[in-house]
């Protein structure tokens, strides 16, 4: 989810997923396609009939085709048009190939929403569910339900398939869970401070507690959470030259982009050229990793590698918020930062620490240069924007 920085007043659209496989298949029958420009998002949730690899291949065929023509901007009518003549109908049912839904949204605030035989949109504001005005039309005889709306920073809209709606054990639905259900679960996790791959995940996870851990259906959840674009300055490390310790601190601090903090040596020269002390919470001494520093007009001071090293690993052990937010120290504090950021700049200083690395090994050796590569390609692929400024 690659974003680039927004203009004043534009939005931003956090975009998250989870889905379930049918028990005993090794591929899902639905399909999510997400794409990105400066000034706008496109999400595609599509259903595909039955399960396992002919479901994958109707429903990736129908999302793929859906993607190219609309960034092309091709109208819907040939949108479902090029579909029907594409893709194959099942003539034993006469149901469709498959089911889609697609939302493009723009940064200016306005939305657009298509949808073919798939679940309703849940649509929260202020944490209430509004109803979403549709336009119902048929082409070519497929019944296409069609809507524009504005979004506003706060709302929160959610995709989900049949098997999201319909979970059961033996062919039996059950009761408890309903559109209904899901939109007034949303609405229970939408006044936390969750991400939106979470509240996919939490939806995913309650249908696979209804199935008894058995999939009867591929179930998937798209969550979007409308906000503006949150920022992150990470600063690791002292500069070569110490005359340029003011210069970077300087930098750091620019912009209102929550500031994070990560080295002892790194804490130090902050708190100086700020002029604010430096104070250790020791209630945060947790799982072999060292406490977190308390600075004034910093949001978080961690140790260094040490804590860099571990939030790596949780980052690549793909840990759950929820974890994160039991966990009480530097580590998963660091790891919390990084995740409710879309822009993150690390300020990094190559001074050489003889703590951590030997004075003669050649830089592509340097173990800060590796966790910080290792930490950005983390964040690449959960679609984060990074960038790195040397001194």
């Amino acid at each position: 989810m690659k974003s680039t920085p927004n203009k004043v007043g534009q939005l931003f659209f956090e975009i998250g997923f989870s889905q379930l496989n049918k028990f005993g298949e090794e591929l899902c029958g639905d399909s999510i396609i997400i794409n990105k420009s400066n000034n706008s998002s496109t999400v595609i949730l599509s259903d595909g009939l039955g399960s396992g690899v002919k479901a994958n291949i109707l429903s990736t065929l129908t999302s793929k085709i859906i993607s190219v023509m609309m960034q092309n901007n091709c109208a819907i009518d040939d949108v479902v048009d090029t579909l029907i003549e594409t893709l194959p109908t099942c003539q034993k049912c006469q149901l469709a190939y498959s089911t889609f839904s697609l939302m493009k949204l723009k940064t200016s605030g306005s939305a657009q929403l298509i949808e073919y035989d798939n679940p309703y949109t849940i649509f929260l504001r202020d944490n209430n569910i509004l109803k979403i005005d549709y336009i119902i039309r048929k082409i070519k005889n497929k019944k296409i339900k069609e809507a524009e709306f504005e979004v506003k920073d706060g709302d929160i809209l959610v995709f989900i398939s049949d098997g999201e709606v319909h979970p059961g054990i033996d062919g039996r639905c059950n009761l408890k869970w309903s559109w209904e259900k899901i939109a007034d679960f949303v609405k229970r996790l939408s006044h936390k401070s969750v991400s939106a791959s979470e509240i996919a995940f939490e939806l995913t996870n309650v249908a696979n507690q209804f199935y008894g851990q058995k999939p009867g259906d591929d179930t998937s959840a798209v969550v979007i959470r409308v906000r503006y674009q949150h920022s992150a300055h990470v600063m690791i490390g002292a500069p070569i030259d110490i005359t340029h310790d003011q210069i970077m601190v300087h930098d750091f601090m620019q912009s209102s982009a929550r500031k994070i903090v990560c080295g002892g040596t790194t804490g130090n020269i902050v708190s100086r050229e700020l002029k604010k002390p430096i104070t250790v919470d020791y209630s945060t001494n947790q799982n072999n990793i060292p406490p977190i520093g308390i600075i004034e007009g910093i949001h978080l001071c961690t140790e260094g590698i040490i804590t860099l090293s571990n939030a790596l690993k949780l980052l690549q052990d793909k840990v759950s918020y929820k974890k994160l937010e039991i966990e009480n120290n530097g580590a998963s504090r660091l790891v919390r930062e990084l995740l409710r950021a879309d822009n993150i700049v690390f300020f990094v200083g190559y001074a050489k620490n003889a703590a951590n690395q030997p004075q003669n090994i050649p830089p592509k050796f340097d173990l800060k240069k590796q966790i910080i590569d290792k930490l950005r390609e983390e964040l690449s692929e959960l679609g984060k924007k990074t960038e790195i400024k040397i001194y």
